[in-house]
Order: C-alpha cells, then sequence, then structure tokens
C-alpha cells in the first residue's frame, strides 16, 4: 500500500497539467474509465476516477467523487452516489437497480470543489441500458465532435505499451495471464498506474474512441453548459446540514460525535450549528452498516439535527443540460450472446426479494448517516463453483501499478460466455496519459 501510495504521487506529479483561466478549460480533467459501455439492469458499473490536471501536491482538498445517472428523457437522475478520492484517484461501483428501463442514460460526475472552482468541468459519459427482445434503438455515443473540438487532435505519444495475453484462445473456465510493461520510445522503463477491464465485445461500442486519451487531448476542452447552482454551499460535502435548538437557530458551536465501524469521531458545528462531513471521515469498508450522528450535549432532547440537500439540487441542475452525442442503431444480435439471452430469460422467472421493513422514527438529536463505502473487490468466476456464470465482465480491477521496470503482472478466470473479449487498460503515468486493447478468444 505504501508503495502505491510513492508511486501515485510521483506519477501526479509529473504527469502534466493544465492550469484553467477561465471555466472554458477544466481546472480538474475529471475522467472516469467504465468497465464498458451497454449494461442491463441489476449490472454493476465499475469504475475508477482520475483528476488528470491536478499535482500530487495539490489533491488534498479533493476528497469526494460525487456520480449521478441521469435520465435524459425525464432530465431526473435515477442514481446517486459518492466514492472517497485517494491522492486524485477514487475507486466507484453503482449498482443498477433492476427496475430501470431500457435506454440511454448519462453518467455524470463532479468534485467536491464543482462550485466553489468556477473553472472545473463535470465529467459525462453516455451509458445504455438494455433488455434483450426489446426493439432496436439508436444508442448514443460519447464523444460527439463539436466545432470546437473537431480540429483538435491527438498527439504522437512518447509511451510504449505492450499488452500481451500467454494465449490468443481460451476454453471457458481458464486461467488468462496478462503482462503489461511501459516504456518510453528508447525502451527505458515509465512507471504508471492503471485500471483494467476484461469484458465481452458485444459491450463496447464498436466506433467509440472514447477513451483517457481522447478526453485529455480532446473531450475536456468542450464548452461547459450554464447551471444555477447558487442555491448550494461552496463546498460539497457528503453530509451536510444544521443544528437547531427547538425551532430556533443555535448561537454558538454544538459538539457532535459521529460513530462508524468501531470507531468514534468528536466534532463540532460552527456557531450557527452549520456542520460537514467529508468522505475521510465517513469512509468505511464495505457491508458495514449506517453511521450514528448525534448531539452530545445537555439535554439532547432540546436539539435537532436537520439534513441539507445540496447534492440533490446539483443533480437536478445537471440533468437539465443537453449532453451532446451521435447515434448508432444497435439489436440484440450485436449486444448480447445466445448464452447470456437464455440466462437472462430464466432469471425473469425468480420471484422478486421481499420488501425492505419500514424504518423506526428516529429522535431529533440522533441521525443514521449513510457512509462513503470503498468498493468491494471484484468477484471473479470459479472454477469450483457449478453454477452458471455468463457475466459479460470477466474482471475487472480499480487500480493496477507496474514496477520500477515498467512492469505489471495480472490473471483472471474465464467463465462460461464464449465470444471474442477486450482487454481494457487505462491509467496515467509519469509521460501521461495511457490507453491499451487487447483481444482474445474464448470457445
Amino acid at each position: 500500500m505504501r508503495k502505491t501510495a510513492l508511486l501515485l504521487l510521483t506519477i501526479l506529479l509529473y504527469t502534466p497539467h493544465i492550469v484553467a483561466q477561465n471555466r472554458d478549460i477544466n481546472s480538474t480533467g475529471l475522467y472516469i474509465h467504465t468497465d464498458k459501455h451497454i449494461y442491463t439492469p441489476a449490472e454493476k458499473i465499475w469504475f475508477t476516477g482520475y483528476l488528470l490536471n491536478i499535482r500530487a501536491t495539490d489533491t488534498l482538498p479533493y476528497h469526494t467523487l460525487f456520480v449521478a445517472l441521469i435520465n435524459p428523457n425525464t432530465r431526473k437522475p435515477v442514481l446517486n452516489e459518492r466514492f472517497a478520492f485517494d491522492r486524485g484517484v477514487a475507486k466507484g461501483l453503482l449498482v443498477l437497480p433492476d427496475t430501470l428501463p431500457p435506454g440511454d442514460y448519462a453518467l455524470v460526475g463532479y468534485t467536491n470543489n464543482y462550485i466553489a472552482d468556477n473553472h472545473e468541468q463535470e465529467f459525462q459519459q453516455w451509458i445504455s441500458v438494455r433488455k434483450p427482445h426489446q426493439p432496436p434503438f439508436k444508442t448514443r455515443k460519447t464523444p460527439a465532435d463539436t466545432t470546437r473540438t473537431a480540429t483538435l487532435k491527438i498527439p504522437g505519444s512518447n509511451i510504449c505499451i505492450r499488452l500481451d495475453t500467454d494465449s490468443t484462445t481460451y476454453r471457458q473456465r481458464g486461467l488468462v495471464n496478462c503482462r503489461l510493461e511501459l516504456t518510453d520510445t528508447t525502451g527505458k522503463p515509465i512507471q504508471g498506474l492503471f485500471s483494467v477491464a476484461c469484458v465481452c465485445e458485444k459491450r463496447l461500442r464498436k466506433h467509440d474512441k472514447w477513451d483517457i486519451s481522447h478526453y485529455y487531448f480532446i473531450d475536456q476542452y468542450r464548452l461547459p453548459a450554464s447551471i444555477d447552482l447558487s442555491t448550494a454551499q461552496q463546498e460539497l460535502n457528503p453530509v451536510s446540514g444544521f443544528v437547531t435548538k427547538g425551532s430556533k437557530k443555535v448561537k454558538k458551536p454544538i459538539p457532535l460525535l459521529l460513530m462508524k465501524n468501531n470507531e468514534m469521531i468528536t466534532l463540532k458545528t460552527n456557531k450557527d450549528g452549520i456542520f460537514c462531513l467529508n468522505s475521510y471521515q465517513l469512509i468505511t469498508p464495505p457491508g458495514q452498516p449506517d453511521a450514528i450522528l448525534s448531539v452530545v450535549k445537555g439535554n439532547q432532547s432540546e436539539f435537532k439535527i436537520n439534513f441539507l440537500n445540496d447534492i440533490e439540487r446539483v443533480n437536478h441542475q445537471l440533468a437539465k443540460i443537453n449532453y451532446p452525442y451521435t447515434p448508432e442503431e444497435m439489436t440484440d444480435s450485436t449486444i448480447f450472446m445466445p448464452e447470456e439471452m437464455s440466462a437472462m430469460a430464466a432469471a425473469a422467472q425468480t420471484p422478486p426479494a421481499p420488501g425492505l421493513p419500514v424504518p423506526q422514527q428516529e429522535p431529533g438529536y440522533v441521525k443514521k448517516v449513510k457512509p462513503v463505502y470503498t468498493p468491494p473487490e471484484f468477484q471473479q468466476a470459479s472454477d469450483t463453483i457449478a453454477t452458471p456464470n455468463f457475466n459479460s465482465t470477466l474482471y475487472w480491477n480499480h487500480l493496477i501499478n507496474t514496477d520500477e521496470q515498467g512492469h505489471a503482472n495480472f490473471t483472471f478466470r474465464l467463465n462460461d460466455l464464449p465470444g471474442v473479449f477486450v482487454c481494457v487498460v487505462q491509467g496515467i503515468s509519469t509521460m501521461g496519459v495511457f490507453s491499451k486493447y487487447l483481444r482474445f478468444v474464448v470457445r
């Protein structure tokens, strides 16, 4: 862990960055690498967020990545979550509801400084949610060139990337061994960090040139939309609010206690009773229960904790934006393997899970707080479990670092889905951003 942290610090210190002078230039360069472009309801969106334009010495103020999934037809967010940055990199996971209607959705991300920094632009890309046996429709591809970006080009790279697998053809449930090597044009090793996805080729848009390199050199220069964020606080936090005494404002700081994951953190509001909890205070391993926030002053029952909804207001403002796209018509045969369609038809016969119990009323001075969870590790297929596995994502790793020789190795097990698969590597290095694609076949 310490080695990874030091490597990340070195990479971010030397990665080229942009000095923003106005909103037309993106100060953070926030980029989100998702495992694929096309999903089905109830699937998981695995991703890693990168701040490409922030030096390592300047990453501390960036503690939270906010992500929303927006339905462009209803102009409303259907899903939102928050994740913790660690030195400019955030690991993320969104679970799509099984009731999510098929269609195109805008995946939008921004940092806790989105309002305070008028140079920061939100990140956006289109994802598609599909079910088998639906009428063909035109999916929205990212990016769509504008007059501003059509003339921009990706410069020649000084990074040489070699990505190899131990074979080009595999059997189902077999092991795939991968090796990545980063060098400059003279063969000198380069250190880097990258996220990697190995997915069914059908779940990637065939003609979509969207990746970290295209974004860094072209797409982050798109003109931003104009939205009204004047009603939100300057710094966005996963949790913010204020304490009142009865129905009246308080006139001095109120002590609070945050209890999470067998840890207790003492806090204080400001003199007006306002408090903010950032990701560093709320971060919790997956599977842990909600945190508890409580007033710890005098007669507790006199006080009430009130939450603000800044993030909700920002997401609803972002949902009003008409994000650009280019259409591409896709049918079932271009998205699903026959095995997937059969498995999804069988899953549709499973009865729905029982509803959640109705939560009990909480006293005003104590409130449950949703933590900022660290995503779990991706669960690969197993060679000991006989249950068929047709997950179109074979492997995902949020972050892998190369060694001093510029090498990195990773291994994963295939599942029961045959077809053509693609390993997609995207990351940052001491010489800039890089990406690489490699195909292999499973029979």
